[in-house]
């Protein structure tokens, strides 16, 4: 890629006998000034690349460690946000600014550009992506922010503007998205790999639900913004999902009519180029040193995470019922457990927790054999329910060292999630419980339709929102945590449904342990697992003897840096920081 270098402010250099003068009198040699770059498409095309290189890779499992943080996934150190130990922070976010700064220095001089719109409009399409994508960052993590949507320059007065409030934020995301879709191709002429109109839909249906649901659940708290139509972006995200769903756009679900594999396929793939239902991914290449370390954490190692129990008792029977995972426990343990519970329940679980006689590693003939229950350092698995999903043991990498030779894609954005956008969006937003949508993907895991079950029914595996929802609305949260499990989206979820009490106070529990399982030659104990009083694996009984401790007053947003506020007198404060 051709290296972009621009001037961002005055530089005062001095090269031996040159005047002080006379260089400020000349330009550079190697650099060039804004006026003289943006000039043809080939230059907007050329600074718009770089945007996709800070776009997340999986990296070392990134995605599904990433939903350590919630009530999903545990750490062997648990994360400092549900810990309710996250300080407030410090110094200044200057550097968080920095690719918001960059895309406003190309929307400041687009109007320089001597082609003609048709050459460079999907580029500018791809911008206006972008920015959204960085604003939509600052809205997750701080709420109400300053809008910019121009360079900001040394002595600007904007530099001291208070923050917007947060509707005005997602309005604004929302508009960038408008003229992204407006100016990005279609699927069909950029691939998935490059923006495209039905990925911005997408990203345009998930902001919109966030936002809706945020102003809707945190009513009448700190959190919340005065005057907000929660029901306004509702509808935007239903009209998104709509427009996707109806339309002329290539989408689908990837459903090969195998149910057994078809859900765990999919996030095992290197090549994604060919499944309508990504609608935008990361390719990883080791042969341009892009590969990452997925595979290696999810077929020989761990990096110590472990699923918990609330995840995996979430899934229902086949038959499409809750089903009594702690009645099971009492007299079946262990492996036998796992197997029972893969057999029994929705093939989506097995798709993402390791089960005894699962192939593993294909080159080396490996199966899996029980959980790490007893390894080291990023070789534990604290629950025994040990991930899976994105595992691919067909991979290249399957079983490999570290050392980045994964190439599995790293999805941003699936049809998939749209649908159970859509269906929540639209239930927020008129009581409609929209069956067809949510069966596409039931149809795909070769579970039972859809259907809305009395609360009471799901016995010991209900969850406490902290407060009352109707049926359809659980089942609805309930259906998308299952599909959506370890992709990153469950921190999003909790927090825009002011739900932390899911999690507030318990600890994460495991499986429930079997001891002969764990015996030398001698028949004595090689490792005892802690247990709690309903004898399920609890790791976490001494590290958090109380509970998960997220601090309801203020954990759902982070603190602004200290030095800003010093900077700039005109911010304030988030909740309670």
């Amino acid at each position: 890629m051709k290296k972009i270098q621009y001037i961002a402010s005055a530089f005062l250099l001095m090269f031996g006998a040159v005047s002080c003068e006379k260089f400020i009198d000349n330009p550079p040699e190697d650099k060039i000034s804004v006026d003289e770059y943006f000039k043809t498409s080939n230059d907007v095309e050329n600074y718009v690349k770089k945007f996709y290189e800070v776009l997340p890779g999986h990296g070392s499992a990134n995605l599904p460690v990433s939903e350590a943080n919630s009530d999903n996934l545990i750490l062997a150190v648990p994360d400092n946000v549900i810990q309710g130990s996250r300080p407030p922070r410090n110094g200044q976010w200057t550097q968080e600014w920095e690719n918001i700064r960059s895309i406003n220095i190309l929307f400041d001089n687009i109007d320089n550009v001597d082609d003609d719109l048709s050459t460079y409009a999907q580029f500018l399409g791809e911008a206006y992506f972008f920015r959204a994508w960085f604003y939509y960052d600052k809205l997750q993590t701080y709420g109400d922010v300053p809008i910019y949507d121009h360079q900001l320059l040394p002595g600007d007065e904007d530099l001291y503007k208070p923050r917007d409030p947060r509707t005005d934020v997602a309005d604004f995301i929302i508009g960038d998205l408008d003229m992204a879709i407006e100016h990005l191709g279609l699927r069909s002429e950029t691939g998935n790999a490059r923006l495209s109109k039905e990925a911005a839909l997408a990203f345009k249906s998930q902001v919109a639900l966030f936002e809706g649901t945020w102003q809707k659940y945190h009513a009448g708290t700190d959190f919340a913004t005065e005057g907000a139509d929660p029901a306004k972006y509702f509808q935007i995200a239903v009209d998104a999902g709509d427009e996707l769903m109806n339309g002329s756009y290539t989408v689908g679900i990837y459903n090969t009519g195998s149910p057994e594999s078809d859900y765990y396929t999919l996030f095992g793939l290197d090549n994604m180029s060919a499944v309508d239902e990504v609608l935008f991914y990361k390719i990883a290449s080791t042969a341009e040193e892009l590969g990452h370390n997925l595979q290696f954490y999810v077929t020989r190692r761990t990096r110590d995470m472990a699923i918990t129990w609330s995840l995996v008792s979430s899934y229902l029977g086949k038959d499409g019922q809750p089903y009594d995972y702690k009645g099971l426990a009492q007299t079946t343990k262990g492996n036998d457990f796992l197997t029972t519970i893969a057999g029994e329940c929705d093939p989506r679980l097995h798709a993402t927790v390791w089960i005894p006689g699962d192939l593993r590693v294909a080159s080396a003939g490996q199966v899996f054999d029980k959980p790490f229950l007893n390894g080291g350092s990023e070789e534990l698995c604290a629950t025994g329910f040990q991930v899976k999903k994105f595992s691919n043991p067909y991979s290249s990498a399957a079983g490999a060292d570290y050392g980045g030779y994964s190439q599995t894609g790293r999805i941003y954005f699936r049809f998939g999630e749209v649908l159970l956008n859509y269906a929540e969006a639209k239930y927020e937003l008129d009581g409609t419980v929209a069956y067809d949508v949510l069966n596409q993907l039931r149809e795909r895991a070769g579970m039972a339709e859809f259907e809305v079950i009395p609360q009471p029914a799901y016995g010991d595996n209900l969850v406490d929102y902290g407060y009352a929802i109707d049926d359809a609305l659980y089942a609805i949260r309930n259906e998308r945590r299952v599909e959506l499990a370890l992709e990153g989206q469950r921190i999003d979820d909790y927090r825009r449904w002011a739900a932390a009490a899911l999690f507030e106070g318990t600890r994460p529990l495991g499986y429930p342990f079997d001891q002969s399982e764990w015996l030398n030659n001698q028949n004595q104990p090689s490792f005892t697992a802690l247990t709690n009083e309903d004898g399920l694996v609890d790791y976490f009984q001494n590290q958090m003897p109380n509970g998960y401790g997220f601090r309801l007053d203020q954990d759902y947003l982070t603190s602004i840096p200290s030095d800003e506020l010093v900077l700039n007198p005109n911010l304030e404060q988030n909740p309670n920081w």
